[in-house]
């Protein structure tokens, strides 16, 4: 049975690569053509679309009521949320960490340091200076591995439509595969508001996508959708907006925000947001900003989109309330996002009281103070404790059949750990695979078996001569 939204109005939306992924950045000059290292709402959104107008043809040739399932998708208030990567995240502005990466790999939220910024890395034995944060998404712990293949092709020419002399093209694209060997995921989320109850059916569905450039020999994914049932976010009278995606904010004649102009940014805030946030933001204290011009190509129509001066995604804004907006009120900022164009993927936040911490980072902390270590995901983590008991291979065959009947819907089970050969197992050892078969989610089992076999297949190479 197809998922249906949850209460909170939102999909979660895994995609899965099974090709690798041109993701649309315009190529400079001779230079390979570049791909991003995550899925923009918008290609995901273009991606649905294609897909739509193949099973029922053009909007403007299709039945009115057809016609406005398609408006009501892809035109109306229906929120396209970026993919990330597994072990990815977008690094903000506001962020500093270690010129040379030092082993601790600290990070520094400027959005949250109270008193003098700290300049240089204060746990490196070079005592480096700080660098910010470009904005882009970077991956961590063992996903920062090899990300990216390149493929050269004959550059074709246009009126004769053969190859041209020593002329070539080289596309970089995203790898589909992890470091170790299993198929990339990306994770991110839909608002599906005001929808047909045909369309919302037809959204919810599984199907195969095309992503990207390069789409006859690469861009295939898998794509799937579940209730989403988010955790209410923390509320404090300071709260800091990241841009997920590019945001067109304006003032009120149309024009692109003057950003040194914070009042100005204020004003043009409280006007599109006070009524959701049920009280007026009375500072942007601080507007940490990069700006780049974005556009696009209409499939449908085979003509350009606009082109908007827009803040990057990694720009963070730190508001300052009289009275802390609610929980729920953040919550549905974050479903709205903000400025125009929303309903193509652009303006998703993410809003925060805490600074920032790198994907997988261990303990609440304080990032303002000291930052936070990049450690390894949980399947990783649950794959690392089966292999240190000695009986990796053994439990690589016990988890298959338990991980698929949990993904059946079989419920959790500790029956594995009465077995004898595991009599000797460290009580620290038994506890921690006790919680994993407990607590772990079935797609945390089926990678912790894909982490746990890479583990045994190295032990293999190491005995061979």
């Amino acid at each position: 049975m197809p998922a249906t939204p949850a209460a909170s109005g939102m999909l979660d939306v895994t995609v899965t690569a099974h090709q690798p992924l041109a993701l649309g950045v315009r190529p400079a000059g001779t230079a390979p053509a570049e791909t991003r290292s995550h899925i923009p709402g918008s290609v995901l959104r273009g991606a649905l679309a294609t897909v739509w107008i193949r099973d029922h043809g053009l909007p403007m040739e299709v039945s009115p009521r057809l016609r406005e399932e398609f408006v009501a998708l892809f035109e109306g208030d229906v929120r396209y949320g970026p993919l990330f990567g597994s072990g990815s995240g977008i690094v903000p502005l506001s962020v500093k960490r270690c010129k040379y990466r030092c082993s601790s790999d600290a990070y520094v939220d400027t959005a949250f340091a109270d008193g003098d910024e700290p300049s240089h890395c204060g746990l490196c034995d070079e005592a480096a200076p700080l660098t910010g944060g470009r904005g882009e998404v970077e991956f961590f712990g063992s996903r920062a591995g090899k990300l990216h293949v390149e493929r050269t092709h004959l550059e074709i020419d246009d009126d004769s439509q053969v190859a041209r002399d020593k002329e070539l093209f080289t596309r970089r694209a995203l790898s589909h595969r992890e470091s170790d060997g299993t198929h990339r995921t990306f994770h991110g989320r839909i608002v599906p508001r005001g929808l047909p109850e045909a369309a919302a059916d037809w959204l919810v569905r599984p199907r195969k996508l095309r992503m990207g450039g390069g789409r006859s020999t690469g861009g295939g994914v898998s794509f799937a959708t579940a209730p989403a049932h988010p955790e209410l976010p923390e509320t404090a009278t300071i709260v800091v907006l990241r841009l997920l995606s590019p945001a067109a904010l304006t003032c009120p004649s149309g024009l692109p925000l003057d950003l040194g102009d914070r009042d100005a940014v204020r004003d043009a805030l409280n006007d599109e947001l006070a009524d959701l946030l049920g009280t007026p933001i009375t500072e942007v204290s601080r507007l940490w900003a990069r700006r780049e011009h974005v556009g696009g190509w209409h499939a449908a129509s085979a003509l350009p989109k606009a082109t908007e001066l827009a803040l990057s995604p990694g720009s963070v804004l730190r508001l300052a309330f009289a009275e802390p907006p609610s929980p729920e009120a953040l919550q549905a900022l974050t479903a709205r996002g903000i400025g125009l164009r929303r309903n193509e993927g652009f303006g998703a936040v993410e809003v925060a009281v805490s600074g920032w911490r790198a994907p997988g980072a261990a303990g609440p902390g304080d990032a303002a103070s000291g930052g936070q270590e990049a450690v390894p995901d949980e399947a990783e983590s649950h794959a690392r404790v089966l292999h240190r008991t000695g009986h990796g291979r053994w439990f690589a065959d016990q988890l298959r059949p338990y991980a698929a009947g949990r993904m059946a819907g079989e419920p959790p089970s500790t029956a594995v750990l009465g077995r004898s050969r595991l009599r000797d197992l460290p009580d620290g050892d038994r506890d921690d695979i006790e919680r994993m078969l407990l607590d772990a989610l079935p797609q945390v089992l089926d990678r912790t078996l894909a982490v746990l076999r890479f583990l045994n297949t190295l032990d293999e190479e190491k005995r061979q001569p």
